[in-house]
């Protein structure tokens, strides 16, 4: 098992400034989880809007093993307290085909003109 510090990251570009976008691929985590390290730390890396230096990249790329694991708070990754799949193909097709149901029966009724 690889760590996050043993992690291959890719390459930095020869350019000055980065997005928040490319910032984050090089350095392997996602921006939620870059705006809740500067949150949780009290730090703000770069000079605001999303700018950041080649300086910004390389630091973050150093302190990218400090941050938290990113766990989707939407859907927490489609996964249950177990680690399972919240739920099923099966079960979804099933709620699926219910609502798709409830839809057409809507739709096939009369609507009363005035």
């Amino acid at each position: 098992m690889v760590n996050k510090t043993e992690r291959a990251l890719p390459p930095i570009p020869v350019k000055r400034y980065f997005s928040l976008e490319e910032l984050c691929y090089l350095a392997d985590i996602q921006p939620e989880q870059f705006f809740q390290w500067q949150q949780d730390n009290g730090v703000v890396i770069g000079h605001g809007g999303n700018q950041y230096t080649r300086q910004d990249v390389v630091k973050i790329r150093k302190l990218s093993g400090s941050f938290p694991t990113y766990i989707d708070r939407f859907n927490l990754n489609g996964h249950d307290s177990l680690n399972r799949p919240a739920a099923t193909a099966e079960e979804v097709r099933q709620d699926l085909q219910a609502v798709l149901e409830k839809i057409e029966a809507v739709l096939a009724k009369p609507q009363k003109t005035a």
